[in-house]
Formats: structure tokens, sequence, C-alpha cells
């Protein structure tokens, strides 16, 4: 017992650590290649990047939309209605030429 204890602080900085690089490299960017990913299903990502002025590229893993967006968003109100915005990796979501 006593020695789990001492592996598990180490072991939780180090998950810490992974969840943080993780977010920052889906951190949204200001402008460029967006995932609108739905939560609910009464989400409507297709229809809050229309609103938004985005152009729309195709659609991403899990019901989600890529988007290419030419400003800030409000990321707030996007999570208040239910859609995760995220950076597009092109691991996830191919690259998209337009």
């Amino acid at each position: 017992m006593l020695r789990a204890r001492r592996y598990l602080a180490p072991c939780l900085q180090l998950a810490g650590g992974v969840v943080a690089l993780v977010a920052l490299a889906m951190a949204p960017p200001e402008r460029g290649d967006l995932l609108f990913v739905p939560l609910t299903a009464a989400a409507a990502p297709v229809q809050a990047a229309r609103a938004d002025g985005s152009a729309l590229l195709g659609r991403g893993p899990l019901g989600s939309i890529v988007v290419r967006a030419t400003g800030p968003r409000d990321l707030l109100a996007l999570l208040r209605h239910g859609i995760l915005v995220t950076a597009a990796p092109g691991v996830l979501c191919g690259t998209v030429r337009a």
C-alpha cells in the first residue's frame, strides 16, 4: 500500500501534463480551420457556422463539421448551444484545400 502511494503523485502529474498538452494542441485558433463538435442531440453546428459567417469545408469525425474561420468566435456562446469548438487537426479531419 505504501509503495502505491509513492507512485501516485508522479503518475497524477504525468497525466495532468498529458491533458494540458492535448488541450493546448486542440485550442481553437482565431483564424483557420476549426472543428465544430456537437455535444448534444439538439446542437446544430451547421446552422451555427452559417450564422457565424464561417465557410463550411466538410464533415469531420463523430458528427462534427470542419469550417474555415476568418475572425474570432464567441466560444462560450457556442458551448452554451452544445457545440465544442476545437482546432481541426489534419490527422482527424484530413487536409482541406479551398
